[in-house]
């Protein structure tokens, strides 16, 4: 169970910085598409947007990962506020240039008022990271977001100098539907090298597995630009589109990242089943243990492993293949389940996943029960990204 709610910690983690990165994405995007210029003022912005970007790309693997993870939710923070304080001098140079425009006033205005008040919460918020007093107020990331995007999204109903019409929206969202199909290709391809370095060659399960994780990204890409509308539809409707694009975008990304994990899956699954083929079958206990050392040697020749872990096998299986008079028989079983763990462990960690922990290490009916709770919670949410995105379409 706590396998299972490690897991679902790490999902939400991943989920909530797509929704930070995501929404600042979007608040550069809904300035640039109807003000951005050519000028020295606009340079400096995006370069300072690029800064943003990779201060995120930093923070990004210690995002969420632990409870006392203070330093990177401060740092987080302050980004954010920094984001916010270049688009609102953005909004302010445009207001300068503007000003003579009565009717452009006021809806500018209100943005950068939006975006005046999200600088101090989040500035407020780094302080409360700062003094430890409130970890959870990392939620008020996602409210806020939501908020400075909907407060831009109704202005723009409002006020015909903030539509979207005419503009390029549609393009740059579409543009990052495609970076998004672009790196799940990426990841796909990385994932066929790690599974040919390991396993050295491709089944026939192999083949038919890549070409349905191919196939499944195709379908989306088709139907996606299949339905795309590049000329205009309507501000509001065109607003409704853009916005319903965030819940698309998040389910890509799992769907993308889950046919990496499922792809991995399978061959972990195919491993940790060679393993329990040890236990298999009416076998003398001395050819047993000579099938158990050529799995050793065969596991550690594939997966890359720490010495403290393969001096601790060998010492196990030495005991096995060498035991004392003293020796009994709970101790052989002991050493037995000790290597096939440590064995496991291996392979599942040479794939790139994370074993579980929390089981005893007398437990050895419970580490196998935890391993598949893994991989059944892996196939879940692969599935269900692949219908919420397939349903957003």
């Amino acid at each position: 169970m706590l396998t299972r709610f490690l897991l679902l910690l790490e999902l939400s983690s991943y989920i909530g910085f797509f929704c930070i990165l995501w929404f600042t994405w979007a608040q550069v995007t809904l300035y640039d598409v109807r003000f951005a210029t050519d000028s020295i003022i606009e340079r400096v912005a995006h370069a300072c947007h690029f800064g943003v970007m990779v201060g995120l790309a930093i923070i990004g693997p210690e995002f969420l990962t632990e409870k006392d993870g203070w330093g990177p939710l401060q740092q987080l923070s302050l980004i954010l506020m920094a984001s916010r304080v270049v688009l609102f001098c953005q909004y302010g140079s445009t207001l300068f240039f503007i000003w003579r425009y009565r009717v452009t006033r006021l809806s500018l205005i209100a943005v950068m008022a939006s975006l005046f008040v999200a600088v101090f919460i989040y500035l407020g918020l780094s302080f409360a990271f700062y003094r430890r007093t409130a970890y959870d107020a990392y939620i008020s990331w996602y409210v806020v977001a939501v908020m400075e995007v909907g407060v831009n999204l109704t202005l723009a109903a409002q006020w015909e100098a903030m539509s979207f019409e005419r503009t390029h929206l549609i393009e740059r969202l579409t543009c990052l539907t495609l970076i998004i199909l672009g790196e799940g290709i990426i990841g796909l391809t990385k994932t066929i090298i790690k599974i040919e370095t390991f396993d050295l060659r491709f089944t026939s399960a192999d083949i038919g597995s890549i070409i349905s994780a191919v196939l499944v990204i195709y379908l989306v890409y088709q139907l996606y630009f299949d339905n795309v509308r590049m000329e205009p539809f309507g501000s509001v409707n065109q607003q409704l589109w853009s916005l319903l694009h965030f819940p698309f975008h998040l389910s890509l990304a799992l769907m993308m990242e889950g046919t990496n994990q499922i792809l991995l899956c399978a061959h972990v699954v195919r491993d940790l089943f060679n393993l329990t083929a040890i236990f298999e079958g009416e076998v003398s206990i001395h050819d047993r243990l000579i099938t158990l050392n050529g799995t050793v040697h065969t596991i550690y020749e594939r997966f890359p492993s720490t010495e403290a872990v393969i001096n601790e096998v060998e010492e196990s299986l030495h005991a096995l293949l060498e035991p004392t008079t003293n020796t009994t028989q709970e101790e052989t079983l002991a050493e037995f389940q000790l290597v096939v763990k440590e064995m496991a462990k291996t392979v599942i960690e040479g794939y790139g996943w994370e074993p579980p922990k929390e089981v005893a290490e007398a437990d050895f009916a419970g580490y196998g029960d935890s391993i598949v709770s893994i991989f059944n919670l892996t196939f879940g949410n692969y599935t269900t990204a692949v219908d919420c995105a397939i349903f957003d379409l």
